[in-house]
């Protein structure tokens, strides 16, 4: 029994010896995101010594080694930096194009090749975020108004606030699965106010806002910020009307001072108290022929004058002497 158990535990042994001399390489990050212009360290370590190996860049070798001598292509040369010591490689001022998959294979001194993957994501500064809306006077219970969010580069995350205070979705309030725009149906009073978009990555984030307002549906709309009330459009045209009456009155009254506008016929009261005055012609005077009896020249001359402008005052001369005739002192 005894000499069973020592042959089971040198095996055992054996077994675990050979598993700790497997190859592996071991990668301090699987993914490695950093920002546009910046450094990215591919850091590996083997498990064991490695006699050569080489990293890859989508399917283009990058750069290679052999024991401690190393060589960069070209293509890499002024943004590359290989270590042979570990095996871990360098990538100097990244921009987007250098996003993607880099693979390192490695040949052990003893044992077969292997491999790791590390991804590189640059991510650009997120700038320039405003706040667009399709409709700049939406109608109170009628208009559907959409907030987009736009951005210049990298965005991760979108985060919506009125007034400083978090939005929160609901059947008439909700944002596209992005977060890039947020819409509003049948707008409401209580949907007036600041909104803001804050859009970010892993190294930075910029904001955005807007003011909207909502008309109500009597309210007349305009291309510009000004909207006019019904009731002040009312007033405005009752305006324009008295001005232009105004001046009716006030042009008749300056032809009349001119002497171009005659004096509207005296009433019977005006008659009666003239009834003495010199102009008044008795209906005796005027034949059946129409001749004028018993008027002096100028009398008759002051009837055919009337006449000649067709008058409907036939036979009366009329002196200026109405209620407006104060206004030519």
């Amino acid at each position: 029994m005894s000499g069973l158990s020592f042959a089971a535990l040198v095996l055992c042994l054996h077994i675990t010896t050979g598993e700790s001399q497997q190859f592996t390489i071991i990668v301090e990050h699987s993914q490695i995101n950093v920002t546009a212009g910046a450094d990215a360290l591919f850091s590996v370590r083997p498990s064991s010594s490695v006699s050569s190996g080489s990293w890859n860049f989508n399917g283009k070798i990058v750069a290679q080694w052999i024991g401690p001598t190393a060589a960069v292509q070209n293509e890499y040369r002024s943004r590359a930096e290989l270590f042979t010591s570990n095996g871990s490689l360098l990538r100097k001022s990244v921009n987007m194009s250098d996003s993607g998959e880099y693979r390192v294979y490695m040949v052990p001194t003893s044992g077969s090749q292997t491999s790791a993957t590390v991804i590189l994501r640059v991510v650009e500064p997120v700038t320039g975020v405003t706040v667009v809306t399709n409709d700049s006077t939406p109608l109170e219970n009628l208009d559907i108004i959409a907030l987009s969010c736009v951005a210049s580069g990298t965005v991760e995350t979108r985060s919506w606030f009125k007034d400083n205070q978090p939005i929160q979705e609901n059947g008439r309030i909700f944002t596209s699965p992005d977060k890039a725009k947020l819409t509003i149906i049948s707008v409401n009073r209580n949907d007036v106010g600041t909104y803001k978009c804050i859009a970010s990555n892993s190294f930075s984030s910029d904001a955005g806002q807007t003011y909207v307002e909502v008309y109500s549906k009597y309210t007349a709309k305009t291309d510009g910020n000004c909207t006019l009330g019904s009731g002040a459009i009312v007033g405005i045209v009752l305006g324009l009307l008295g001005v232009g009456l105004i001046g009716g009155v006030s042009g008749w009254l300056v032809a009349r001072k001119a002497g171009g506008i005659q004096d509207p016929p005296q009433s019977q009261y005006d008659t009666s108290i003239n009834s003495g005055r010199k102009g008044i012609l008795d209906t005796n005077t005027v034949n059946a022929s129409g001749n004028y009896e018993n008027l002096s020249r100028i009398e008759q001359g002051g009837r055919d004058n009337a006449e000649d402008g067709n008058s409907t005052y036939t036979g009366l001369v009329l002196e200026n002497q109405s209620v407006y005739s104060d206004l030519k002192r």
